[in-house]
């Protein structure tokens, strides 16, 4: 095999290096299995988060935030509402849970995630205990 043929030139990290064979299964640097063209990226619109797609379906989740809803305009005012301070966002979670309403459903209807939600909550209200799910 000739030494030119193989230098491998990562698209997702840009790393290069020297293949002992003629497809690597994936970069040595970053790990991907799709380290061959141009990575696609995502950015969810709930929370601004911007990732690599393993594959070349989209994914059905944001993985930070967990919404489906990650790709969908619609979301993008109560999204940037939520967004607009740490402060606002943490008085609407203790506001809801002492309305009644339960850790999960705040999670599902802000778009906050479960654990954030649960460290408000033990923080402001539970006096550092696990409040009730």
């Amino acid at each position: 095999m000739d030494p030119a043929n193989r230098e491998k030139v990562c698209g997702r990290c840009g790393h290069v290096w020297i293949s002992h064979t003629d497809t690597p299964v994936r970069c040595p640097n970053c790990g991907t299995y799709h380290w061959q063209g141009k990575p696609t990226t995502n950015t969810c619109v709930a929370c601004g988060h911007t990732w690599y797609s393993r594959s070349v379906q989209a994914p059905l989740r944001c993985p930070r935030c967990k919404t489906r809803a990650w790709m969908d305009s619609s979301v993008r005012g109560k999204a940037e509402s939520h967004r607009s301070s740490d402060t606002d966002r943490e008085q609407d979670v203790v506001q809801r849970y002492l309305r009644g309403d339960g850790c999960v459903k705040i999670s599902m209807d802000t778009g906050v995630p479960l654990s954030t939600v649960i460290r408000i909550l033990k923080n402001e209200v539970c006096n550092g205990k696990t409040p009730n799910m």
